[in-house]
């Protein structure tokens, strides 16, 4: 799973270019800034017709398993949402240039280096707005995406990746609302040895509490995780919080960090 926590976000709606099914007077105000970050959870709103959201951030990771420790940079993070019609956006994504170190101990117990950074893959996709809260009916949308391996040898996972999942959405007042989202995704890579290249399907899960805090801050709680279909790789369970500062209509910044659960989950993560 893509981990955009505590990031810096710049979103930044361009209303210059008209897109299908936008008219002029639909694009000289802003609509109210939603994103997708920072946390795990997509949201359920869509970016309307005529406009274009620019999200992205710094993250950096830090897993030690059977002593072996890896340290990971990720910058920008970038997911470009472009309203094409109304209910319907395009969504490219770009985890960015990657950093990873890894130390291990070698027969000797001394400590051994490995570096590896470069380009990782791309993704481009849709997010379609299904219907509108109701009751006890949430709100709810449907994202689809592929990944495009573009990265590097050694971080791309060198296959076309699809995934899927629902967003759905629910305001408990004015003040809270809750949003979670499940789905599937496909995840090539090595096997143990490093030989053969497999495709695992894999659950993912989110749960968030968004609370505001006024006007212009907001904090979430979170937790998320994947749960391996298949294979002997084990579920990656986590928990994470933040915080959001609107510095205008259209220009927002977040920070936000956490930690995993489970062994296989990454240890914990944080970013500026």
């Amino acid at each position: 799973m893509r981990i955009q926590t505590l990031g810096l976000l710049l979103t930044v709606f361009l209303a210059g270019a008209r897109f299908a099914g936008a008219d002029a007077d639909d694009i000289t105000t802003a609509p109210e800034l939603v994103t997708d970050r920072p946390d795990q959870t997509e949201s359920s709103v869509t970016i309307p017709p005529g406009f274009v959201q620019w999200e992205s951030g710094w993250t950096y990771t830090e897993e030690d398993e059977d002593d072996v420790e890896t340290e990971t940079h990720e910058f920008p993070g970038a997911l470009l949402r472009v309203g094409v019609i109304e209910r319907l956006e395009l969504r490219l994504g770009w985890d960015g240039y990657v950093w990873e170190e890894t130390c291990e101990p070698d027969e000797e117990g001394v400590e051994q280096s490995d570096e590896v950074e470069g380009g990782a893959d791309a993704s481009v996709g849709f997010k379609l707005f299904l219907w509108e809260e109701s009751g006890l009916l949430p709100e709810t949308a449907l994202i689809g995406s592929v990944t495009v391996p573009v990265g590097r040898e050694g971080i791309s996972s060198e296959r076309w990746d699809p995934a899927f999942r629902f967003c759905h959405a629910h305001t408990l007042s004015e003040v809270v609302s809750i949003g979670w989202n499940w789905g599937l995704a496909w995840e090539s890579g090595l096997d143990e040895e490093e030989e053969d290249r497999h495709t695992l399907a894999v659950f993912q899960y989110t749960a968030s509490v968004a609370i505001s805090l006024g006007d212009r801050w907001g904090m979430f709680l979170e937790a998320f995780g994947d749960v391996p279909l298949a294979g002997d790789g084990g579920p990656r369970h986590s928990l994470d919080g933040g915080f959001t500062f609107l510095v205008r209509d259209n220009l927002q910044l977040d920070a936000a960090g956490g930690f995993g659960l489970s062994e296989d989950a990454d240890d914990w993560f944080v970013g500026v």
